[in-house]
C-alpha cells in the first residue's frame, strides 16, 4: 500500500484525548488491516511527520514511555491556513475517488478544491487527469439520499470498536406487536463493529454478557453514545469476524428461470452464479436459465426489477411468492382503476 494510505491508516488508529495509543499498538494495527511490508521505524517517522504537519491535531505524550499518541481534545477541524497545493490536490482526488470525508471539512476544503481543479486542468496531459477522465463509478440503481447521523456518536463508537470498550446509549428500536419507534436507553451494550450494506451504514453490537443475539443498527437510529470504561464482554469467535454478518445464511436453492432471449440480463452475459446454465426452452423467443443461489431478499429484488422478461419455474416456494406478487399487484391496480373513474364519472 501507498505511504499517503498508510498514514490516513495511521489517523484512524489514533484517539482523542484522554484516551492514547502507543506507536507499537499502531503498528500492530497497521499490519492487521494489510501493511505487511513496514516496520516499527516506518511508523514512528510517520507519527512525527503527522504532528509536524499540523494538520489532524495529532499530539503526543513524552512524559513517560511508551510515547502515547493522542488528537488533541480542542483539535476541531483541519488547519487549512497550513495545507499547500500538493495536500489540497490530494484531498481533490480522494473526493473524486469517493472517499467520505466529513461535510464540515469538505465545505471548509472547497478553496483548495478549486485551487486543486486548476492543477488538474493546467496539466491536462498528465496520467491523473486522464484517469479521472477516464474512469467512474456510475450507479444504476435509483439513488437515494442517507438520513444523517450523529457525527459524534458516531466517532465515539469507532473509538469503542477499536478499544474494545463497552458503550451506553439511546437506541430507536420498534418491539414485537408494536407499529411505532421508540427511543430507549441502554448500558453495557458490547459494540461488535460496522457494516455497510446495500448503501446503508449499521453498528453491529450485542448487549450485556448473557444475550448471545447480534443486532444490526442503523446508524441513525443510535443517539448519545458514551464510550465507557469497562470491557466488552462478548466478542467474535476465532474464524469470525464483521464481514460473516453479511454473508447470508439461507440454504442454496436451484433456480430455475424462463428469459427472454432480448432481455439486457442474457445479452450482457452477466451470471448469478458460476454454475449458471442457459439452454435453448421450447419458447422460441426464451431461454431456459438454471443456477444454485441462496433465496434471499436480495435476489427477489433483482427477480422482481427484471419484471416481464423472466418467468419463475423452480423452486415452487420461490413461484409462489411472485404468483401471490402479481395477484396483489392486480387487484391492487384494478381497484385503484376503479376508484379513478368513479372520480371522473361522479
Amino acid at each position: 500500500m501507498s505511504a499517503f494510505q498508510r498514514k490516513l491508516d495511521i489517523l484512524q488508529f489514533v484517539p482523542s484525548a484522554p484516551r492514547k495509543v502507543s506507536s507499537r499498538q499502531i503498528f500492530e494495527n497497521l499490519q492487521n488491516c494489510g501493511h505487511h511490508n513496514i516496520d516499527m521505524r516506518t511508523v514512528q517517522r510517520d507519527l512525527v511527520s503527522l504532528e509536524n504537519i499540523g494538520l489532524f491535531g495529532l499530539d503526543v505524550d513524552k512524559r513517560s514511555k511508551p510515547y502515547g499518541w493522542f488528537i488533541n481534545a480542542n483539535f476541531k477541524k483541519l488547519n487549512l491556513s497550513l495545507m499547500d497545493g500538493n495536500t489540497a490536490l490530494a484531498f481533490k482526488v480522494l473526493e473524486q475517488s469517493g472517499a467520505t470525508l466529513p461535510n464540515s471539512t469538505l465545505k471548509e476544503m472547497q478553496p483548495y478544491f478549486a485551487k486543486a481543479s486548476q492543477v488538474l486542468q493546467q496539466d491536462s496531459d498528465s496520467l491523473l487527469t486522464n484517469w479521472l477522465r477516464s474512469v467512474a463509478d456510475s450507479q444504476v440503481s435509483q439513488p437515494l439520499i442517507p438520513p444523517e447521523i450523529d457525527a459524534a456518536s458516531f466517532e465515539r463508537l469507532k473509538s469503542a470498536i477499536f478499544f474494545k470498550k463497552q458503550i451506553s446509549a439511546d437506541i430507536k428500536r420498534i418491539f414485537s406487536g408494536g407499529n411505532e419507534m421508540v427511543w430507549k436507553h441502554y448500558d453495557r451494550v458490547n459494540p461488535m463493529g460496522l457494516v455497510k450494506q446495500d448503501g446503508r451504514q449499521l453498528f453491529v453490537c450485542t448487549f450485556g454478557s448473557l444475550h448471545k443475539r447480534r443486532y444490526a443498527l442503523p446508524l441513525q437510529f443510535i443517539r448519545n453514545v458514551t464510550v465507557t470504561d469497562e470491557d466488552c464482554q462478548q466478542e467474535f469467535g476465532e474464524l469470525e469476524s464483521v464481514q460473516t454478518l453479511s454473508a447470508n445464511n439461507k440454504e442454496d436453492i436451484e433456480l430455475k428461470l424462463l428469459v427472454k432471449n432480448n432481455s439486457l440480463f442474457l445479452l450482457h452475459g452477466y451470471r448469478l452464479s458460476n454454475d449458471q446454465v442457459i439452454t435453448q426452452s421450447t419458447q422460441a423467443d426464451k431461454s431456459l436459465l438454471t443456477a444454485t443461489v441462496k433465496d434471499t431478499n436480495k435476489l427477489r429484488a433483482f427477480l422482481r426489477g427484471l419484471g416481464e422478461n423472466i418467468e419463475v419455474i423452480a423452486p415452487q416456494k420461490l413461484r409462489q411468492y411472485f404468483a401471490e406478487l402479481s395477484e396483489r399487484l392486480y387487484f391492487a391496480y384494478q381497484e385503484k382503476a376503479v376508484q379513478n373513474n368513479q372520480m371522473f364519472t361522479d
